[in-house]
């Protein structure tokens, strides 16, 4: 991957000017901040045989293909407020659980098997499966090919050419290209040690720290302490995260801290992290346990809960390439202004 800066200069320099183009385009309609997404893959979500199974509260979205079991997609009203549907999806999208809020929007086929989906359904393909309910409308580009066991409660529009509201590989790509910039941005500073609690002290606008997964071992918890957006790069390729107790103070927020694990092609994961969390090229298996934050994946499979907590907002911090990064900023922008 692309490297973007490697110097504190450089990247403030970038970060000027990046953030001056989003803020001229940040009064453009239908801006969207892909900090919104509470959990984005790059790839898929579950599998065919082995559906995701837990909860998101916010916005989510996939590249490729999904497949939930007994799950809920945004289950909390007002999440995620620049996305306007529940879930984005560039594949097929099957569901046994429900879509609580705002619908969803897939350039492939949907199947609901006692599955419910509140709000439109926007597909490129067919609506089918064994049993559900749509409440709203279905603007499909093919047909619904199930009767009576699946209901709609609006109108059903077929053979309609399918346009997507977001474009998802340039998510991926910002997401991809984020990732690469803050692991190879030169750490500003190191951690410290209390007993078994990990303590960083956060400086100036952008505090970097690296770390291994060595380090982690006996960790139960990391302090962040200092206002700024933080990065903490955890080094490896092969990584086995369990639960951390992740507390802030002096101006600092899980909000404003992101935790980059761009090395990593296979993570292992449960337990509960309250800190947001981009591994854009890993394989993530979330057996279970809680995060509170961004999830950002390279596929995700598992049964792990994802709560939202308003969104890194630290992005306009880590600039991206070119015009994808404009995008993102710019719908960062007007959310802060809208908040």
């Amino acid at each position: 991957m692309k490297s973007f800066g490697t110097s504190a200069s450089k990247a403030a320099v970038v970060v000027s000017t990046v953030a001056s183009i989003a803020l001229a385009c940040s009064t453009a309609s239908g801006a969207v901040n892909y900090w919104d997404f509470n959990v984005f893959s790059r790839s898929t979500i579950g599998t065919p045989g082995q559906g995701y199974g837990s909860d998101f509260q916010g916005a989510s979205g996939a590249v490729g293909d999904v497949n939930f079991n007994g799950f809920t997609v945004k289950g909390v009203a007002g999440t995620s407020s620049s996305l306007a549907r529940g879930f984005y999806g560039g594949g097929n999208f099957t569901l046994q659980g429900s879509v609580d809020h705002d619908g969803i929007e897939v350039a492939g086929n949907v199947t609901l098997n006692s599955g419910s989906v509140n709000g439109i359904v926007r597909a490129g393909g067919n609506l089918g499966g064994s049993s559900g309910s749509v409440n709203g409308n279905a603007v499909l580009g093919g047909q619904k090919t199930t009767g009576n066991p699946l209901t709609v409660s609006g109108s059903v529009i077929e053979n309609q050419p399918f346009s997507p509201s977001v474009n998802l590989g340039a998510v991926s790509s910002y997401f991809a290209n984020v990732g690469s910039y803050a692991a190879n941005h030169a750490p500003t500073t190191n951690f410290s040690m209390n007993f078994s609690q990990m303590v960083i002290n956060a400086t100036g606008p952008l505090t970097v720290v690296n770390i291994t997964a060595a380090n982690l071992a006996g960790v139960w918890g990391i302090h962040v302490n200092g206002g700024g957006t933080v990065i903490v790069n955890l080094a490896g390729t092969n990584l086995s995260l369990t639960g951390l107790s992740w507390s802030y103070a002096g101006g600092s927020s899980a909000q404003k801290t992101l935790l980059n694990m761009n090395q990593a092609t296979s993570i292992s994961m449960q337990g509960s992290n309250e800190v947001n969390m981009l591994a854009a090229n890993a394989a993530v298996n979330f057996s279970s346990g809680l995060v509170t934050g961004n999830l950002i994946v390279g596929s995700l499979t598992g049964s792990g809960q994802v709560n939202w907590n308003g969104g890194f907002e630290g992005g306009s911090d880590i600039p991206s390439a070119g015009g994808v990064s404009v995008l993102a900023l710019a719908g960062l922008l007007a959310s802060r202004r809208r908040r």
